[in-house]
């Protein structure tokens, strides 16, 4: 019963419980992509407009029009904004899963090589 007492009122999530290498930036803007798996999905509609949610180094989080497979392989290109250059990530999907504005995406960026 004591330890019941000295619990907080609510449970909230630690900052430091975050997994995550690298720090996010949320974000609003879109990114093109294409899908490069050889499954009839992806060959029937090979094109994809992602609207970003969450960027970082390591990967993204972004709502597509339509869904994807866990595992998939899709580049994406970040288009010119301002002073930066556009630039493009090849990526694996780990997450997939329905929503109001359409599917939630998490992908995972490939490591760049060691030069």
């Amino acid at each position: 019963m004591v330890a019941l007492l000295n619990m907080p009122n609510r449970i909230s999530a630690d900052p430091q419980d975050d997994r995550r290498m690298f720090l996010r930036k949320e974000c609003n803007t879109a990114a093109e992509g294409r899908r490069m798996d050889n499954s009839l999905e992806a060959r029937q509609n090979p094109q994809l407009t992602l609207h970003l949610r969450d960027l970082s180094f390591g990967g993204l989080s972004a709502i597509s029009p339509s869904p994807l497979q866990c595992g998939e392989r899709v580049v994406v290109y970040f288009p010119r904004q301002g002073n930066t250059g556009g630039w493009d990530a090849l990526g694996r999907v780990l997450r997939c899963h329905p929503s109001t504005l359409g599917y939630r995406v998490a992908m995972e960026f490939d490591p760049l090589p060691a030069a």
